[in-house]
């Protein structure tokens, strides 16, 4: 179920922003009230006009940029929020200021995958670098929204691996470890397009773990990887235009046969693509 949960300025639960908050709440909204693990949620947050500047938003131990949704200078802003596949079933609040709205969070219901990779790719093992620059990348959180609208597919394979799987490598179930995106199987050389327009962050190849690997930012920290790629197209700094092609199907770094990753992380989580796919956020 989804719906809309709204705290307004005649609510008696409302309190007012202190003088270093801004702007001024009247409203704060989450859309939708009850969400999956993986799923995003939209945060958004209405001024009375009385200051200005972006509000800041809270989850679970977390603080969240927020960024205008208009130039009619109406206030309103708005964060994206992912709510994390590892996150614990159960009842949260999002916050801004000194007003808050339950958010509820419900189990996946992520199944378990079993695969089996030589001894030599049976582990976590990266490149000098390669997690530090993954990682640098996952956190960005540019100003500028570049995305419209839905994502679309970065190939045309089929999906073999849906988010949020657990798996059992070689008889061993991984503890702590979810599928962080979605499996595109086809053979080595399909052609691999960017989902929506945006920035290169990353395009490197050889890495041990993710192989070569492409990131595009997308803005307000919406963020696409493709990883284990056999060819890439495309250069760091460069800009991109949905649809172009920036790369190929292959079997690079820690892959148990020729396959796209595809993830989308929002503001430093893991979403599922699936959402993005599906509507325009």
């Amino acid at each position: 179920m989804t719906g809309k949960i709204s705290f307004t300025a005649a609510s008696a639960c409302f309190l007012a922003f202190s003088a270093s908050a801004a702007p001024a709440l009247a409203s704060l909204s989450i859309e939708p009230e009850t969400a999956k693990q993986g799923q995003t949620v939209v945060v958004r947050i209405t001024g009375d006009g009385t200051a200005s500047g972006a509000p800041t938003v809270s989850f679970n131990g977390r603080t969240f940029k927020t960024f205008p949704v208009d130039t009619e200078g109406t206030g309103t802003y708005r964060a994206l929020i992912c709510m994390p596949a590892l996150l614990k079933p159960g009842s949260y609040n999002i916050s801004a200021g000194n007003d808050s709205a339950p958010i509820k969070v419900t189990a996946g219901n992520f199944g378990i995958q079993r695969i089996r990779l030589p001894k030599s790719k049976d582990n976590f093992d990266g490149s000098p670098g390669e997690r530090k620059t993954v990682d640098a990348a996952k956190a960005t959180v540019s100003d500028t929204q570049e995305w419209q609208g839905k994502f679309q597919h970065p190939c045309k394979a089929r999906i073999s691996s849906a988010y949020g799987l657990r798996r059992a490598v070689n008889g061993r179930l991984l503890a702590d470890y979810f599928h962080s995106g979605v499996d595109f199987a086809g053979p080595t050389g399909t052609p691999v397009q960017a989902v929506q327009k945006g920035k290169v962050l990353i395009a490197h190849t050889g890495w041990k773990l993710h192989g070569n690997t492409v990131c595009i930012d997308h803005g307000q920290g919406v963020l696409s990887f493709y990883i284990h790629l056999s060819k890439i197209f495309v250069k760091e700094g460069q800009r991109v235009e949905t649809g172009d092609k920036i790369g190929a199907i292959g079997a690079t770094g820690r892959a148990s046969g020729p396959h796209l990753h595809f993830s989308v992380y929002v503001n430093n989580d893991a979403t599922n693509p699936g959402d993005w796919f599906n509507k325009g956020f």
